[in-house]
């Protein structure tokens, strides 16, 4: 077996020479054929199929800028401000008795 036959093009391949021309015009017809009025006409028909017309990206926010909390994340009553009391009294707290436990001897 020889190299060549090996390391082939595999856009034009190692055949005789008549044939190449042949296959060269029939892939440029090919490839011409979907640029038509009826191809356009079908594209659009099975991508409108495909899409959702209701859909809208305005109605979703933009998923990488910063959002306030969650209205579940603090019970009624609470807020930012008294979590942020409350981590400084645990920071106090646990500081104080130097292993983070309360009430132990």
């Amino acid at each position: 077996m020889m190299s060549d036959d090996l390391m082939s093009d595999p856009i034009n391949p190692a055949e005789g020479p008549g044939t190449s021309d042949g296959k060269q015009a029939a892939k440029g017809s090919a490839a011409a054929a979907w640029n038509t009025k009826k191809f356009r006409e079908d594209y659009l028909m099975a991508k409108n199929k495909l899409l959702d017309q209701k859909f809208s990206v305005s109605e979703y926010p933009d998923p990488l800028s910063p959002r306030p909390p969650h209205p579940k994340q603090y019970p009624p009553g609470t807020n930012p401000e008294l979590e942020r009391k409350l981590q400084e009294l645990i920071a106090r707290v646990k500081s104080s008795t130097g292993n983070g436990v309360v009430g132990t001897a």
